[in-house]
């Protein structure tokens, strides 16, 4: 199955990613949007995984996170990837922050013990669709786009299935790892 580690960023960011999107398609943009109630920080993603070492991800995942800080990141300005002089994804920046750095290379570490390859180029965001149609002057659409900010508390990390279908990717949480210890299994 393909998975993903990552932070579940909570009701209010999934309300602005709904507004953000609405704000888009108004202004002519065309995408794979992510719908709000699946905006997620992805820490790694996994691809393709075999579900019997799924669970022992996550298990080694929660023994190297047990005992880390609970924190708080904020969320930033609009932003985007390019490709070819046209935004890829355009996304929802997250202010820097050294301890949110620090959690995603703990997870790498985790995930590199297991036999993954995790790219160490991280760059903390929020997606907000993957682009397929860009109007002219996109860049300064882009920017009139202005995004309230938003305090996300961070006590865990999940381990999430992707299902991918013409509707678009329906995410499922399958594991959280709490930073106190406790590892909860969901039903999938």
């Amino acid at each position: 199955m393909r998975t993903f580690i990552a932070i579940d960023t909570g009701q209010k960011v999934a309300e602005i990613v709904d507004i953000v999107v609405e704000k888009l398609k108004r202004m002519g943009f065309k995408a794979s949007w992510v719908p709000g109630s699946n905006a997620h920080l992805t820490l790694a993603f996994l691809n393709e995984v075999k579900d019997e070492k799924v669970e022992l991800i996550a298990s080694m995942l929660s023994k190297r996170l047990r005992g880390f800080p609970t924190f708080t990141f904020s969320t930033g300005k609009l932003g985007f990837f390019r490709h070819k002089n046209l935004p890829r994804v355009i996304w929802i920046g997250v202010k820097s922050s050294p301890i949110l750095n620090n959690l995603f290379r703990e997870t790498r570490v985790a995930l590199e013990s297991l036999g993954f390859n995790v790219d160490e180029n991280f760059h903390a965001h929020i997606t907000v669709g993957r682009m397929k149609f860009s109007p002219p002057y996109w860049r300064k659409l882009i920017e009139t786009v202005e995004i309230e900010e938003v305090i996300v508390p961070v006590s865990e990390v999940s381990l999430f299935k992707s299902e991918l279908s013409p509707e678009g990717a329906k995410y499922t949480k399958l594991f959280s790892c709490s930073f106190e210890g406790g590892l909860i299994k969901y039903d999938s």
